[in-house]
């Protein structure tokens, strides 16, 4: 009964025996590029280190075999362990030999003047095979100088710093090695070789670089798998090829390196088919007549980067984004005739972004979930690479989604736009409008998606529906970014009239630019600003209809800014003029927004004559002086009706109608006046009907007026499925603007001027 049991008991493990052996071979199996010759068990034979000088020493030491092809000298089964030498070092020999199997430890890490001193070192050899080798719990691997026609193949290593270094060799194969366990500086460093390969070897814990390749020609780098360590070192390159000519980059897994994943420079390279992920550039190329193609490129801060990459074809590569905010696609510095063509980019900040190229031909790539998808660059931020324009390049055919065409374009007045031909590009499968320098000339919007324009002057843009123009990223970390429906950079005498904008980030954005008119638009749901104007002056926005944005006007940097007859409602904040001194805001309707109407560090500025009610406050002023504010109806805000901060001064309030607020009033300022100093002050909803209106203790309204309204603004529009428009009547009087303001509901389309 026993030996039954006990035979059973063997049966059992044995079977786990295989299974486990089973799940081992798979597991190296899914792991390996490729499968290695299978070793059998070694009894290594001790032996102390020692030299081979020449040919005639293979035979002198008595190592098996004549040194031909066919019968190659031996070396196998040895156990080498040393403290202060090389395990091996082979040099000037031309005898066919291998070396296999043996074990190898040495702290070793010297150097000659012309090579490094490695645990196995081979100098001028020819003919050599380093196969199946371990070399454990040493500095370094192996070296070699001046090879030809050798392998080192099938090899394992836990060393520290170097893996194999192999210099000025030619016809030499670097096949399947394995950095096993402990981080390593550096695996693989070629330089000055001929002819090349490195391919199938894997290093799973790289602290510094993976493959190095320097001043190589006609050699190939393939099917290696290259991970940097997750200590938090900083990893530099997983394969860097500097300098030389003709070489291949190709099939290779590249994981983790924080500067790079491939970084090459030289002529006439290939890299093709890899997989590169999470760094913070991809592939990085500052080489001439090179070829990028069918890269997987992904979770990278910067998927492919050209810095002066002239004559360099990117086509064909599949590029998805670390996170959709702030990486980039495909970004390019300096160079000349290059081609980006046929690449799909997902999931990136900015799509494409092009500074400083001469005819460039970008066309037919795809970006989606973009924020933006294609930037006109100025900045370099490399060295030896000045900023400035791109010039003579054709952007044809790309298809974005998202933000589209970035709205800004740095130092615009540098750019030649006559040699840059931006045509049959789409966002959101609609075609964008990019104009430099018209004049005079009409745009019909329902033709486009987006629209931009540059220097252009007298041009007139009419009716058009603009939506999902939309840069809009993140939820704890919100950035609203600044993409754009309709964009005007340095344009002058230009008008807009029946346009319609929603569920932008940006519908109208105004920068630079003079004496625009802006007529009966329609923006809602735009996640920023219906509309945004900076650095901007004369600009007249004129009985248009905002709701529901988180501003319906922005005005920043600019001056002379007349917003009138306008319908603005169920916006975060209404109108916000910052730093835009000299601006009007008269007769429009502000109602059940956040703040209503806020002006910040903007002085003398007009606000008349609005009726602004039932938001949460009313009339904000901040840091600004010498303004005038009368004939305004101010009601039944939650918040308060109008307040001056500490550094608002010298304002002038006056024959306005203050209802229903809480407070009606608030002034931290100084020489602040709330009547005209004559005998007209405002009307108060809590003035008690004697004496002057007290603010607080420095301010008072000596002369409130009594015949206050008994009935209040209305609580809220309906306007229903469509927006309401108004019949306007502007007269022009020499000195003065008298206008006579007709309120007649019609079509949403159209807007009647009356005489």
């Amino acid at each position: 009964m026993v030996r039954r049991g006990v035979a059973l008991l063997l049966v059992v493990i044995l079977g786990l025996s295989i299974v486990n052996q089973c799940n081992i071979d798979r597991e190296f199996k899914d792991t390996e590029m490729v499968i290695p010759v299978k070793r059998h068990e070694v009894s290594y034979i001790s032996h102390v280190p020692f030299n081979i000088t020449s040919d005639v020493d293979f035979e002198s030491q008595a190592w098996p075999g004549n040194g031909s092809i066919s019968n190659p000298y031996l070396i196998e089964n040895l156990n080498i362990t040393t403290n202060n030498s090389t395990c091996i070092w082979i040099m000037n020999t031309t005898s066919h030999f291998i070396l296999q199997n043996c074990l190898f430890t040495s702290p070793v890490w010297n150097y000659t003047n012309f090579q490094s001193v490695y645990s196995i070192t081979l100098t001028n050899v020819s003919n050599g095979m380093i196969l199946g080798n371990q070399i454990v719990n040493s500095t370094t691997g192996i070296s070699g100088y001046a090879l030809s026609n050798c392998s080192i193949s099938d090899n394992r290593f836990n060393v520290t710093e170097r893996v194999i270094d192999v210099r000025f060799s030619n016809f030499t194969i670097i096949l399947n090695n394995k950095q096993q366990f402990d981080p390593c500086h550096f695996g693989v460093s070629v330089t000055g070789c001929w002819n090349c390969t490195v391919s199938q070897n894997e290093f799973g814990n790289i602290i510094s670089s993976g493959i190095s390749a320097y001043g190589n020609y006609y050699s190939n780098f393939t099917e290696n798998t290259l991970i940097a360590t997750d200590l938090d070192l900083y990893p530099w390159i997983g394969i860097e090829v500097w300098g030389g000519e003709s070489c291949k980059v190709s099939h290779n897994e590249i994981v983790n390196f924080f500067w790079s994943g491939i970084d090459v420079a030289g002529r006439h390279h290939l890299i093709e088919d890899n997989n590169v992920t999470s760094g913070n550039f991809g592939i990085h190329i500052s080489a001439t007549d090179c070829i990028v193609r069918r890269n997987n490129i992904s979770d990278n801060s910067n998927s492919i980067v050209l810095v002066k990459a002239n004559r360099t074809i990117v086509y064909e590569n599949t590029i998805t984004g670390r996170n959709g905010r702030y990486d980039t696609g495909i970004a390019n510095y300096g160079g000349f005739d290059c081609e980006i063509h046929s690449n799909a980019i997902t999931l990136v900040g900015l799509g494409i972004y092009l500074q400083g190229a001469t005819e460039f031909n970008v066309s037919y790539n795809i970006v989606t979930d973009g924020r933006y998808g294609f930037v006109f660059g100025w900045y370099s931020n490399w060295g030896g690479v000045l900023d400035g324009p791109s010039f003579d390049c054709d952007i044809s055919n790309n298809s974005f989604d998202g933000g589209g065409l970035f709205p800004q374009i740095e130092n615009y007045g540098s750019w030649d736009f006559d040699t840059i031909r931006f045509e049959d590009n789409t966002v959101n499968n609609r075609p964008i409008g990019f104009f430099a320098y018209l004049d005079g000339t009409g745009l019909d919007g329902d033709d486009y998606g987006q629209i931009f324009l540059l220097s252009c002057t007298d041009v007139i843009l009419t009716e058009g529906d603009f939506y999902g123009i939309s840069s809009d990223i993140g939820d704890l970390y919100y950035d609203p970014g600044i993409a754009s429906a309709i964009t005007l950079l340095d344009c002058t005498g230009c008008e807009f009239g029946d346009i319609r904008f929603y569920n932008n980030t940006i519908g109208v954005n105004i920068q630079n630019s003079i004496d625009c008119l802006m007529l009966s638009l329609t923006g809602y749901d735009n996640s920023w600003a219906a509309m945004k104007i900076l650095n901007s002056e004369t600009i007249v926005i004129h009985g248009c209809y905002f709701r529901h944005n988180l501003k319906a006007i922005e005005s920043d940097l600019s001056w002379d800014i007349r917003i009138f007859n306008c319908l603005i409602w169920e916006n975060d904040e209404g109108i916000d003029l910052a730093r835009s001194p000299n601006c009007w805001i008269d007769y429009n309707e502000v109602f059940e927004n956040t703040d209503a109407i806020l002006l910040d560090n903007s002085d003398e500025c007009e606000v008349s004559d609005n009726s602004i009610y039932e938001n949460s406050r009313g009339l904000l002023l901040n840091s600004s002086s010498d303004c005038l504010i009368t004939s305004n109806t101010i009601a039944n805000h939650s918040g308060v009706g109008i307040s001056l901060d500490g550094t608002s001064h010298r304002n002038d309030i006056y024959q306005n109608t203050f209802v229903n607020n809480l407070p009606n009033a608030i002034c931290e300022g100084s020489s602040n006046h709330w009547d005209d100093q004559v005998d007209t002050g405002n009307r108060w909803s809590d003035y008690s009907g004697e004496g002057p209106y007290i603010i607080d203790a420095n301010d008072q309204d000596n002369f409130p007026i009594v015949d206050l309204p008994t009935a209040t603004p209305p609580t809220g529009i309906d306007p229903g499925p469509k927006f309401p428009q108004y019949l306007i009547a502007e007269v022009v009087l020499i000195g003065a603007v008298v206008l006579v303001i007709i309120i007649v509901v019609v079509d949403r389309r159209r807007v009647i001027i009356v005489d």
